[in-house]
Order: C-alpha cells, then structure tokens, then sequence
C-alpha cells in the first residue's frame, strides 16, 4: 500500500484490533472465572443444605413424622435445579434422585460423607448442580463479542482513515502548492497558517528552501549572462585586431603590436576561465584543501610585498601590524584570498592613500583586517559583493582588468576553511573587509 494515509490506518487499526482483543480476551477470562467461583461457592451451599436437609428428613423418618423420604428430597432437588445420591454400606444406593446420571455432562459434582448420630450409620453424598445458568453468559458474551468485534474493527477502520486524511490534509495543501512552484515562478512561497499546526515547521522550512533555491538559480542565471559578457568583450577585440590587421600588410612592429594585445585578451579569458574552474571545483567540492599550520602574519607580509609596486606607483602605503596566529588552512588557498584583497584595497584607493592590514587573535578564531582609505562602496552594492561577476563600478574594473569573480572565490575558500569574512564601507572613509577563521588543533 503506497498511500500514507492507507499506511496509517492499516497500523491504527491493527493496533486497535490488537488492543482491543486483548480487552475482549481479558473480560471473557474475568467472567469465566467469575461464573466459575459463583458455581463452586453455589455447589457447596446448596450441596451443604441438602446433606443437612436429608439429616432432617431422615431424623423425622425415624420418628415417624412422616414416610416420605424420597420426595422431600426431590422436592429440594427439583427446586435446585440438581441431581444426587445418597450410598451407605449396602451396595444398592439408600436414594438417587429420578434424574441422577453418574458423571452427567454439564454438571459439576461434589461429594461429602456424614454420619446420621441417631442411626449411628455412615453415608456418601453425591451432589451435581447444573452449570447451564452459570455458563449462559459466557455463551452471551461470545455471541455478543463476535458479532460486534468486527463491526468495531470496521467503524474503526473508517474513522481512522477520516482522521488520517484530514491529519495530513495540511500535507496535501503543502504538496499542491509544492507542485504549482516551479522555475518560472521560484518567488511563490507556501502559505504557513496555524491550522498547519507542527506541520508549519515544515513550510517555514520549505520556504526556506525555495529561497535558497531561487538565490542559486539567479545566481545561475547572473553567472551565465555576465560570463558570456564578459568573454564577448575581449573575444570582440581579438576579432576586431585580427580583422583590422589582416586587411592590409603592416610591418613586423605592427605585428608584433597586435601579438602583444592579442596575447593580452587570451591571458585576460584564461583567467576567466580558470577563475569559473576553480568556483566549480569549490561547488562541487572537488576542490582539495591540502591543510597544514599556516602562520597568517607570513600571507600577509607576501601579499604587501606583491603589491608594493602597484602602491608605490599610486602612492599608496600598505601597513602590517599585529601578532603573528597561525590556522589550520591551505596555504595558497588563503594566499590567494589575502592577495585580492590587498589588491583590491590598492586598486581602489585614493592617490596617497593607506591600506593597513591587522591581524590579532578573537576567541577561538584568528581575525585579518585589510582596511582602506579608498572611494568605498555604497551600501546598495554591499549584500551583492560577494556574487560571481558582480561588481560595484563595472566600467572602472574593466579598466583594472577585473572580472568580478576574485571576492567570490574569496568567500568560497573562506567557507571551506569554515571561516567567515565580512565586508563595510563608508564613501567617506574607505572600505574593510573582516576575515575569521578558527585556528583548529595546534
């Protein structure tokens, strides 16, 4: 049965049928035993009288009170429902009642001897009461218990299943609105209402899902457009100098010129491309982190000293200061996020301006700071920093050869080092960017 609801009901009513025999099996046995104890304690009673009534009978029989022996004590047997005989020493029975059938079937015997004081004889009493009355209910109870067993069962079974289709109705709500959502229209959400009771987890979660789901299909999206845009710039101008040269003979230092610019636009697509590689490899974490002990300080002071050049020419000064820490991270993965970031603080900082790079330890994790005094960002651009192609000024990063992919890659190693990093801007100061990272094990 592949239906939740079928599922639950078959449990619910098996439990049910199970619990419920188990109810109607213990009341038969409590009944049995009932009627059982009420025969036996009516056996004996009556058993009791009658061996006191033949002594009285007999007693007046030897008096000569009366003769009739027998039928007084038919009578009793009569009125009682119950058969008996009376033995003494002779082998032919002193009485037997007219229905008295040794061992009868469906009665239950008790026997007694006594002793008549006035005779001074010894007699073997043999009473049997019937156990039809007594086992009446039993036979009542089983009827009873067979006829509405099942009905029981089967209204049980129906109204399990009502009760489980309208439980997981809100399911069903959540399912059709799951099925209307598709790529075109991510942005609907599933209602999440109190009458979804625990079941809201479950949509606020769902919810929380499609957002995610519609932020990577837009980022999709995004990353498709802006990487065909940005390789159909150079490949343009590859077309375009190919084109202009070959249309007439130039010299060997014309040609050499276009070799030059042609080998620009190819270094310029390589660095896409290999900057999309390595954002793949890290989504599909097929990228290997290679982690040792890193001392940060040493990152730092090769990233200032590759940029120093660039910073001079701007006049731009770079400062390191803080305490070495050292992290359990790949070494030219973190290489290379520090390496952009000091590239960006100097790319787009005022002419002689500052860049200070800090390093200290916070708590459990070490934390860098690359700050500086440049044009900053406006808070509108901020949320986006961090997605692929995305950049704040795009016609002055095509201009510093940006393509928009180096603070994406930055995060995605910073994720995978279980870090984070962090970015404010103020167009009046300049611009941080806050990395942490745990320091791990030593």
């Amino acid at each position: 049965m592949k239906s939740t609801s079928g599922r639950l009901t078959v449990l619910f009513t098996t439990l049910f049928a199970l619990l419920l025999g188990i109810f109607v099996a213990s009341l038969y046995l409590w009944v049995r035993q009932s009627m059982d104890r009420a025969l036996e304690r009516d056996l004996a009673i009556q058993s009791t009288q009658f061996q006191e009534r033949f002594l009285e009978e007999l007693d007046e029989v030897h008096r000569g009170i009366h003769t009739d022996l027998a039928g007084e004590l038919e009578g009793f047997l009569e009125t009682a429902g119950a058969m008996a005989e009376i033995g003494d020493s002779s082998p032919v029975p002193f009485f037997r009642s007219s229905k008295f059938m040794p061992e009868a079937p469906g009665y239950r015997w008790r026997s007694a001897r006594l002793s008549d004081a006035r005779s001074g004889g010894e007699f073997r009493v043999s009473y049997g009461l019937r156990e039809a009355p007594y086992r009446e209910p039993l036979r009542q109870l089983a009827v009873y218990c067979a006829i509405f067993y099942p009905l029981t069962l089967l209204l049980a079974a129906v109204l399990g299943l009502l009760f489980t289709r309208r439980a997981l109705s809100p399911v069903e709500e959540l399912r059709r609105h799951a099925e209307r959502i598709s790529r075109m229209n991510l942005s609907e959400r599933v209602p999440v209402s109190a009458e979804l009771g625990e079941l809201s987890n479950l949509a606020r979660t769902f919810n929380e899902m499609l957002d995610r789901l519609e932020a990577a299909v837009d980022d999709l999206q995004h990353l498709a457009a802006d990487a065909a845009h940005e390789l159909r710039t150079p490949l343009a101008n590859l077309r375009a100098e190919i084109e202009t040269t070959v249309q007439k003979d130039r010299s060997t230092e014309e040609y050499e010129g276009v070799l030059v610019s042609v080998s620009e636009e190819v270094a310029r697509m390589t660095r896409i491309v290999a900057d999309l590689l390595t954002l793949a490899k890290m989504d599909l974490r097929q990228y290997a982190l290679e982690k040792s002990r890193v001392p940060l300080r040493s990152l730092l002071e090769e990233a200032r000293e590759t940029w120093q050049a660039a910073a001079k020419v701007k006049g731009v000064e770079i400062g390191l200061e803080g305490d070495d820490v050292a992290v359990s991270g790949d070494p030219a993965a973190l290489g290379r996020v520090f390496m952009n970031l000091v590239e960006n603080a100097v790319k787009y900082n005022r002419s002689g301006g500052t860049v200070t790079l800090s390093l200290e330890r916070a708590g459990a994790a070490a934390r860098v700071r690359v700050a500086d005094t440049g044009v900053g960002i406006d808070p509108l651009h901020l949320p986006k920093l961090f997605r692929r192609f995305y950049r704040a000024d795009r016609a002055r990063s095509r201009e510093t050869g940006g393509s928009g992919l180096g603070l994406a890659i930055a995060k995605s190693f910073i994720d995978a080092h279980g870090g984070t990093i962090t970015v404010a801007s103020s167009q009046s100061t300049g611009t941080q960017f806050t990395v942490d990272l745990p320091t791990g094990p030593e």
